[in-house]
């Protein structure tokens, strides 16, 4: 936006790198310390804050990267920090951030890629690994902490689901409920299995259909058998009480399986629905022998 002098390319770089340094150490806290200011604050009162932070972090890199110049000598008109235009140049700039950044946390990174380039527009079949989590003993906790405090404690609980399932390369597709399900791409088997012993969890995998969905609200939906099985082998959980199943389909994309993790054959049993026994596994921490 302006000419190619050594002053103005000396006032691109500071200013760069002062921009760069202010919206880092601001995203670092939002990502850190202020994660927890940002799930107490409405979605819409945050993007206000946000986008303020930002306007102000674009006004003090100006007025520092004038000063440093100054003081080496350089002289170059200083933006005028009063100017009306720069002011809503600056504010839209930092609004427009923001907003992006607010519709990938409504809609998850992906789906919002997925859903702008059009990439499910039209239905196709993907190989996914597939992980139902659910929150046990979910009813009598909600009884004795009542709705609003159950909802705080299910939101807490999510959020602390979300750092493993992201560090692995994860999903999360939906919550419903008290239940959160995870995918994977079929490639990354011994991730999705390494995930668990973070979260209490069935694991399978298997093609799913991915498309988009509705209308007036729409989204990516994911549905076929390998989806359905693995809701059964959730409930397979409780009858086992096993902490940990997968599917022999889920552990064949798991070569070698992650260090320390140790799968235990079920054998082949009923599911409820599926008409063909399914062969599962219990997975657990190897013992450690000296």
């Amino acid at each position: 936006m302006s000419d190619t002098s050594p002053a103005s390319l000396l006032a691109g770089i500071l200013l760069g790198g002062f921009n760069g340094l202010g919206i880092g150490t601001l995203e670092l806290y939002f990502n850190g310390a202020g994660a927890a200011l940002e799930r107490r604050l409405p979605l819409g009162l945050m993007l206000l804050l946000r986008t303020v932070l930002w306007s102000g972090v674009f006004f003090a890199s100006e007025a520092v990267a004038s000063v440093a110049m100054m003081r080496m000598g350089t002289s170059r008109p200083p933006m005028l920090l009063h100017n009306a235009g720069t002011l809503l140049f600056a504010f839209a700039v930092s609004f427009l951030f923001n907003f992006v950044f607010t519709l990938r946390t409504m809609l998850g990174p992906s789906t919002l890629l997925a859903l702008v380039t059009g990439r499910y527009h039209a239905p196709h079949s993907e190989e996914r690994t597939v992980l139902f989590l659910d929150v046990q003993g979910s009813t009598p906790l909600a009884e004795r902490l009542g709705d609003h405090d159950f909802h705080r404690f299910l939101n807490a609980v999510f959020h602390d689901v979300t750092d493993p399932v992201l560090e692995t390369g994860g999903e999360i597709y939906r919550y419903v409920g008290d239940e959160v399900i995870v995918t994977w791409p079929r490639s990354k088997g011994g991730e999705s299995v390494a995930c668990l012993f973070a979260i209490d969890a069935a694991l399978h995998a298997g093609m799913l259909i991915v498309g988009e969905m509705g209308d007036v609200k729409r989204e990516i939906v994911m549905l076929g058998d390998t989806m359905n099985t693995t809701s059964r082998i959730e409930g397979a959980c409780r009858t086992t009480g096993c902490d940990y199943i997968a599917s022999a389909d889920a552990l064949r994309s798991v070569v070698p399986m992650p260090p320390g993790i140790h799968a235990a054959s079920l054998g082949k049993l009923p599911l409820r629905g599926k008409e063909e026994e399914i062969e599962l596994f219990a997975l657990a921490r190897a013992e450690v022998r000296l």
